[in-house]
């Protein structure tokens, strides 16, 4: 790889932050005490980090450095001060909860490069490593996850920003700098585009079906 990513602080910090608003808005939906909320903030806002570095990369999770869990607090007291008003903002979380997919699975999977593994598995702990937290709130809040459900394009927008970043470093020799903007405005424009236009993704069927006896499907 040539170069680095290098994601900014400050952009790291705000997407872990709304991330983690995401997680304490769905406890207090869910009748959570302070301490729910506080935990689902955590989950949902460090959880993609912390799958990709302690199950995935076997490293120490840098997301447990002190400022990422004062970023979740922030998250768990505006919370808990604004609850429901916050919904009012559906257009700018999105576009901002889409920054931080982009950021987080250009992240995940130079990790997973950089650590010795092919583009393939890389991708896919990129991807892990951008929808991991919400994978983790809906699992703790016996929901079926968000990423699993037809829908708007989401986990496939990661799949698809982390796939080019992949292919540009690894088979075109790219820096990674200008590789992982290249990904990440891939990611945005799935995500943008799905919603403007409300595509979805559909149920899976079989594609060869069996017959009844009567000739019917």
């Amino acid at each position: 790889m040539t170069g680095q990513f290098v994601l900014p602080l400050a952009f790291d910090l705000a997407a872990t932050f709304f991330f983690a608003v995401t997680g304490g808005l769905t406890a207090m939906r869910k009748g959570y005490d302070f301490v729910g909320v506080f935990f689902l903030a955590l989950v949902t806002g460090l959880g993609g980090g912390l799958l990709r570095d302690g199950l995935f990369l076997q490293q120490m999770p840098t997301v447990m450095e002190p400022h990422y869990l004062f970023a979740v607090l922030a998250a768990m007291g505006i919370s808990l001060l604004f609850g429901e008003t916050l919904n009012r903002f559906t257009v700018v979380f999105m576009l901002v909860d889409s920054l931080g997919l982009g950021l987080y699975a250009m992240v995940g999977t130079q990790k997973a490069l950089n650590a010795g593994l092919s583009w393939v598995p890389a991708v896919l702990i990129g991807v892990i490593n951008a929808v991991g937290g919400g994978v983790i709130r809906d699992l703790m809040t016996r929901d079926d996850p968000l990423v699993f459900r037809p829908g708007e394009f989401y986990a496939a927008a990661a799949l698809c920003g982390s796939t080019l970043f992949a292919a540009l470093v690894v088979g075109f020799q790219v820096p990674a700098q200008p590789a992982a903007l290249a990904g990440i405005t891939a990611i945005l424009l799935v995500r943008v585009t799905s919603v403007r236009f409300g595509w979805k993704t559909r149920p899976a069927r079989p594609l060869i079906r069996r017959r009844n006896d009567d000739g019917g499907v």
